[in-house]
């Protein structure tokens, strides 16, 4: 049987927080200089008078689960001092597999939303953690590595699909290649993809995902990522407003980025069987 995006994707499972008094977290970072957000050159919205406070918690934390058995946790929090009034994601790591987990850390002054805080992450090949965000309807993308320590600046991932279509799915393939894929605005396009070789850890530029054979049809983010016997990908997803389902099949089994064909396939039922 394939390898379903639910079942073996290592990465993102969504967890609820304890409760917003039981967590430790760190000490303020220092007061930078005041001013209203700014957009960073990468493309991202940042917050650079914000100073690091976390207040109330937005939506349920993330954790992935690393290969040596440890837990690292994501949480979006506000921050009482933020010129926009937009939250932030804080990181912590367990200190060993099953023990206790270290402070909560900002990430970095990348604001989330607004309107929906999603994130979501994972580990890379290289054993580092890949994080992404929602930045006013794109998404942001900061990196980790292996040995830990600051992350890198937020950066603009180059996904972006309509409001209300649907976030950004990760997938392991067997081979050690990272693929992201979203629904896509761009015309001609029902969804695009992204692959990270695991040999250099370069993400490759967004790839068309093939086009829906109707018109005025868009795809929410896909519902299941498999990998069948034969190392191709098979991809479901619903349609955004509409209860009906498509499904898209690697052209031929092979490494590394997925070759997709030119067009989705409407399914018979919810399973695509």
């Amino acid at each position: 049987m394939g390898r379903s995006l639910r079942g073996s994707l290592r990465a993102v499972v969504a967890l609820a927080l304890a409760c917003a008094g039981a967590l430790a977290v760190a000490p303020p970072a220092p007061a930078a200089p005041p001013g209203a957000a700014t957009a960073a050159a990468s493309g991202c919205a940042m917050d650079g008078g914000a100073r690091g406070v976390a207040g109330g918690a937005a939506g349920d934390a993330v954790s992935v689960t690393r290969s040596d058995g440890r837990v690292d946790q994501f949480q979006v929090f506000y921050d009482p001092t933020a010129t926009q009034g937009l939250p932030f994601v804080w990181h912590r790591a367990q200190r060993e597999p099953g023990g206790a987990y270290e402070t909560w850390e900002r990430v970095s002054a990348g604001t989330v939303g607004p309107k929906a805080s999603f994130v979501t992450a994972t580990e890379n090949a290289a054993g580092g953690l890949e994080l992404f965000w929602l930045d006013h309807g794109g998404f942001c993308h900061s990196v980790q590595g292996p040995d830990g320590g600051a992350w890198s600046a937020p950066e603009g991932f180059g996904l972006a699909p309509f409001p209300y279509h649907g976030f950004l799915s990760l997938f392991t393939r067997s081979d050690g290649t990272l693929v992201a894929m979203a629904s896509a605005r761009t015309t001609g396009r029902a969804m695009e993809s992204r692959a990270q070789s695991p040999d250099d850890g370069v993400w490759q530029p967004p790839a068309p995902m093939g086009a829906v054979p109707e018109t005025d049809v868009g795809l929410s983010q896909p519902s299941t990522v498999t990998e069948l016997p034969d190392k191709r990908l098979k991809v479901t997803a619903r349609e955004w407003n509409r209860d009906r389902y498509w499904q898209i099949t690697e052209n031929t089994p092979g490494r590394g980025a997925p070759d997709w064909p030119a067009q989705w396939r409407l399914c018979a039922t919810s399973r695509c069987d």
